[in-house]
């Protein structure tokens, strides 16, 4: 969903159409700078070891597939000034920390420094490959406070936010921020903007009625305790007024929210974009 509103923020109708619609195509828009790709079909992961849908190294390789695609009808560095002109945008860790809260809980400080280092590592191993593949500029998206969604708190008997999944993402937002500064100076002509979807969400659940929202808690689609318990499907309770809720359904966000996100990170200050926002990352040179 914020995938589409950054599109719409950067001139274009709609979403990225799916790379594997763009492979073996002489007359793309891709070939002319004036068009993305999508390899996001189901959820994401920084580690294999996730078992999410699609992982980033599935999502790297697809990436090489349509590179070697771009390259047999265009210049080599043709193609390489293409990419180094695109906006990568990535966004991803979240299915990871829930994998990890799944197996265990409870995890004490050794565990957590672990994991996060781990994540960290593997993502920054995927930033070099892309960068290896001709990407230069990044929008990276961070971890949300996964621990408030109505699935997780659905699990707390009063309803109230997993602090532990709050503490994951915040290690690894505070991780990734390092780790891309750090990149920046190693690797010559990237750059990058670090999107905060935690400090957008959190600031909501923290003050909901100072953008007029009503309910934060429990998803506007699905059934159980605050319609957290299960998806969002044709037989479900759902809400009218979907534009005064947080959440859509058990995980996401509504469209009122995405969009507010997509404002505040594409062209908002360094509360929701740090070290510069999405906008400035576009019309850099």
């Amino acid at each position: 969903m914020f995938n589409r509103y950054s599109a719409s923020h950067m001139g274009f109708r709609r979403s990225p159409p799916p790379y594997l619609s763009l492979a073996n195509k002489t007359n793309h828009q891709v070939l002319k700078g004036l068009a993305g790709a999508n390899f996001a079909s189901g959820g994401s992961g920084i580690l294999d070891s996730t078992g999410s849908t699609i992982t980033m190294t599935k999502q790297i390789q697809y990436f090489s597939i349509l590179q070697t695609s771009i390259m047999t009808y265009i210049a080599t560095d043709r193609t390489y000034q293409l990419l180094s002109k695109s906006i990568f945008l990535i966004s991803s860790g979240g299915n990871d920390i829930f994998a990890f809260f799944t197996k265990n809980n409870t995890p004490n400080r050794t565990e957590i420094d672990s994991f996060i280092a781990t994540l960290a590592s593997t993502y920054e191993s995927h930033i070099k490959a892309l960068y290896g593949l001709g990407a230069r500029k990044f929008g990276i998206v961070d971890v949300a406070p996964i621990g408030c969604c109505p699935y997780t708190r659905s699990l707390h008997p009063a309803g109230a936010c997993i602090d532990i999944l709050n503490e994951l993402a915040l290690g690894f937002n505070t991780a990734l921020k390092s780790q891309m500064q750090s990149l920046s100076s190693q690797l010559q002509g990237m750059k990058y903007s670090i999107g905060s979807s935690y400090a957008v969400v959190w600031g909501i659940i923290r003050d909901p009625n100072a953008l007029g929202y009503k309910e934060v808690k429990s998803a506007c689609c699905g059934a159980g305790k605050l319609n957290g318990q299960s998806g969002c499907i044709p037989n479900a309770t759902y809400c009218s007024e979907r534009h005064l809720y947080l959440f859509w359904d058990l995980l996401h966000p509504t469209h009122a929210i995405s969009k507010l996100a997509g404002v505040a990170i594409y062209q908002g200050s360094q509360q929701f974009a740090t070290p510069i926002n999405f906008k400035q990352l576009v019309e850099q040179n």
